[in-house]
C-alpha cells in the first residue's frame, strides 16, 4: 500500500459556490456570503452564469444566502465563506461564475495576501473591497487566518495559512450591532459566560489573561482594552459600564500582610518598568512624558437639562445594614508615595497637587486636634 503525501491538506474541505459580481477569480482570494440576496431560483444558466428571475421573501429560506458569495464589503464581513481553492472553476476569468472554496475549518491552505508574513504569528484579515487578506482593521474588517509560512509578499501572492476565524472574537455585523431580542423582560440576559472554580493553591490563578504589546511607534490613545456602553433609551435603573466585585463568603479569610505592602483589593493597577533576567527593573528614556495611575474625564452636554449632581467619586458602605465602618479614605505605605512633606507644624504635612500646571498643597495633620 502506498500513500500520497503531496495531495494537499486532508483536513481542507472544499465546496462549490456561486461568485456574484465581475471580480477576476484568483486562487486564495477571500469571499463572503451574500447575506442580502433575495434571488436564486427560477432563472436560467448560460456558460456558468445564472440569471435569476424569482424573488424569495425573507423567511422563505433563500438558498442564495449560503450559495452566493462576493468580495468582502462593509455588509458581509461577518459572513466569511472561505478562500478560492486550488484548481477551482473560473480561475483567471471574471465572474459571475461557479467556484470552489476552502471553508474555514482550521485547515492549512494557500491564501492570497500582500503582507510580510511570519509563520505561526501574522494575523490575516478580510477587508472591505480587498481581494487579498491584509491586516485586521478597526472597521469593516475581520481576522480570519494565521500565516503558516515566513515570507514577505510585497505584492499579492500565495501563502500557506490556517483558516481559523473562530480563534478571534468577532461579534458584529459590518458595524451593525448584533441584537438580543426583547422576548424576556424580567430575567437578566447574557451573551458570553465564563464561570470557573480554581481548586489549586497557586498564588497566580487567572480566569482571563490579555496582553497587548506596542512594538512600534504606535499608541493606544483610547485604551488597549476598551469597553463602551451606549445608553440609547430611558434607563430603568442605574447604568454601570464596568462592575468589579470581590465576594467574600463565610469560608473566606484574608492573609495578614506587612504594613509596607498592599492588602486584598477589588482592583489592582500598576504602572511599572520591565525587568530582564539578572538585571534590575528598568525602562528607556521617559523624560518627555507624564504618568497617571487613573484618568477621569467628564464630557457631558445635555439639551434637555444637565444631571442633578456630578461627582468624581462616590463612596457608600451602607452602614445602616450593619457593615463594618471603613478606617479611612485612603491608605499609603509611605509618605514619599504621595510626595508628602512637612509644613509649619511638627504634626502638619502637605500633599502636593497640580492645578493648571501650578503646584498647590493640601494640608493634613497627624493628630485629630
Amino acid at each position: 500500500m502506498s500513500f500520497n503525501l503531496t495531495g494537499g491538506n486532508p483536513r481542507a474541505h472544499r465546496i462549490r459556490v456561486y461568485l456574484f459580481g465581475t471580480t477576476v477569480v484568483q486562487e486564495g482570494m477571500p469571499v463572503c456570503y451574500d447575506n442580502s440576496t433575495t434571488n436564486w431560483h427560477g432563472g436560467s444558466m448560460t456558460l456558468g452564469e445564472i440569471t435569476e428571475s424569482t424573488t424569495t421573501a425573507e423567511g422563505s429560506q433563500n438558498e442564495g444566502k449560503y450559495i452566493r458569495v462576493e468580495i468582502p464589503n462593509a455588509d458581509n464581513v461577518g459572513m466569511f465563506a472561505g478562500v478560492v481553492a486550488k484548481g477551482s472553476p473560473g480561475l483567471g476569468k471574471a465572474g459571475p461564475s461557479a467556484i470552489d472554496i476552502y471553508v474555514p475549518n482550521g485547515a492549512v491552505v494557500p491564501v492570497l495576501t500582500d503582507l510580510n508574513c511570519l509563520a505561526d504569528r501574522t494575523i490575516l484579515a478580510i477587508q472591505t473591497g480587498e481581494e487579498e487578506l491584509g491586516v485586521p482593521l478597526e472597521t469593516d474588517s475581520r481576522a480570519v487566518a494565521i500565516a503558516r509560512e515566513t515570507y514577505d509578499r510585497g505584492t499579492a501572492g500565495l501563502i500557506l495559512a490556517e483558516l481559523c476565524p473562530e480563534r478571534f472574537v468577532f461579534q458584529d455585523m459590518g458595524g451593525t450591532a448584533l441584537s438580543v431580542d426583547d422576548a424576556s423582560t424580567t430575567t437578566g440576559t447574557m451573551v458570553n459566560h465564563i464561570n470557573l472554580n480554581f481548586l489549586g493553591t497557586s498564588s497566580y490563578q487567572k480566569g482571563l489573561y490579555c496582553k497587548g504589546t506596542i512594538g512600534a511607534a504606535g499608541s493606544c490613545v483610547y485604551g488597549m482594552w476598551k469597553f463602551r456602553t451606549v445608553l440609547n433609551a430611558a434607563a430603568k435603573d442605574n447604568v454601570h459600564p464596568l462592575c468589579v466585585n470581590l465576594h467574600l463568603t463565610e469560608n473566606a479569610t484574608i492573609p495578614a500582610v506587612p504594613a509596607t505592602e498592599h492588602g486584598t483589593t477589588a482592583i489592582y493597577a500598576t504602572v511599572e518598568t520591565a525587568s530582564t533576567a539578572g538585571a534590575a527593573y528598568h525602562a528607556g528614556d521617559l523624560s518627555d512624558g507624564d504618568f497617571s495611575m487613573l484618568y477621569g474625564g467628564y464630557y457631558v452636554k445635555a439639551t434637555g437639562g444637565n444631571p442633578n449632581q456630578f461627582y468624581w467619586f462616590h463612596f457608600n458602605h451602607n452602614s445602616a445594614d450593619g457593615y463594618d465602618t471603613p478606617n479611612g479614605l485612603i491608605a499609603c505605605q509611605r509618605k514619599a508615595d504621595i510626595g508628602m512633606v512637612t509644613c509649619t507644624g511638627a504634626s502638619e504635612w502637605g500633599i502636593p497637587i497640580v492645578v493648571d500646571a501650578t503646584p498647590y498643597w493640601i494640608q493634613v495633620r497627624s493628630a485629630r486636634t
